[in-house]
């Protein structure tokens, strides 16, 4: 898979490919894992385009992401496109539907287009499917169905929202595999270590989308090694005052320093809400029944 980075209108792709995929892709959910099978059952010889930054992330900063583009590369990567370009989505922002169809044609040698049927495009998204079948014909244009969950149109706002209640089934579910997190292991304040559950806090890109508060079943990638683990994401209202977020997971059958080591955290299943207890026996208490259940899995 050969990648493009910063890809505009003074750029071209180096081979012909057949096919194209087009969308923002956060996620690499069912719905675009449909339509680039969609594509390669025509011809495996395609190509995904997508943008340096998502339309929705570049005209607002809090819109929160279902992975990076880091995490994006890893994720389309397993399904072997030829080529994965990245459009400096600025420098097309003010294209006109003609002017990025001109570009998809001569910059990307695009023939056979895939899109979902809500893909819009061009200053003030005045394109559309039927702009792309005028501008290409009928026959290069194909509209991917929408992927459907429970009724529900997979989408990564619909994730989203389920990863905000907690509802880790339902999201992994529509993600075609379990929603992870990863960042650098940095140094807290030591409190889970205090009553016997040292815990490693987790560094997560601001960008991305946090599941509700509370207490997860969870895997954990060190290195390669598979661990079993438990995550807290909150405020630990029993051991401490200050109101700052933090994301902590506990390695079951675990004790080594990890300092600065990149973890990654894929999420099982939500166990409880966050609550503060008593004092500190009884959260201990409740961590240890917590981890019984996750070993009964």
């Amino acid at each position: 898979m050969k990648i493009y980075e910063n890809f505009d209108s003074s750029k071209y792709i180096q081979n012909e490919v057949s096919n194209t995929c087009i969308g923002g892709f956060d996620g690499m959910h069912q719905g675009h894992q449909q339509l680039i099978k969609s594509a390669t059952n025509l011809n495996v010889n395609y190509q995904v385009v997508t943008f340096d930054k998502l339309p929705k992330k570049f005209f607002n900063k809090n819109h929160k992401l279902l992975t990076t583009n880091d995490e994006k590369i890893k994720l389309i990567e397993k399904f072997k496109p030829i080529n994965l370009v990245f459009i400096n989505f600025e420098h097309v922002t003010k294209f006109s539907p003609k002017e990025f169809c001109n570009m998809l044609k001569t910059n990307l040698k695009t023939n056979n287009i895939f899109v979902g049927s809500d893909f819009k495009f061009g200053l003030d998204r005045q394109g559309d499917v039927d702009y792309l079948i005028k501008y290409f014909g009928s026959d290069s244009i194909h509209i991917i169905d929408d992927y459907l969950l429970n009724n529900n149109k997979v989408s990564s706002t619909l994730i989203k929202s389920y990863l905000s209640e907690g509802n880790i089934e339902l999201a992994n579910n529509s993600l075609g595999y379990k929603f992870s997190l990863s960042g650098n292991v940095i140094k807290g304040d030591q409190k889970g270590k205090l009553i016997g559950f040292p815990t490693a806090n987790l560094d997560i890109n601001d960008n991305l989308q946090i599941p509700k508060n509370g207490v997860y079943e969870v895997n954990v990638d060190l290195n390669g090694n598979a661990y079993k683990g438990i995550m807290n994401i909150g405020y630990k209202p029993t051991v401490s005052e200050e109101k700052k977020l933090s994301l902590e997971v506990h390695i079951l059958n675990f004790n080594n320093n990890i300092y600065d080591s990149y973890l990654t955290v894929s999420f099982k299943s939500f166990i409880r809400d966050e609550k503060k207890f008593n004092n500190i026996d009884e959260l201990k208490q409740q961590i240890t029944n917590d981890i019984k259940a996750i070993n009964k899995n």
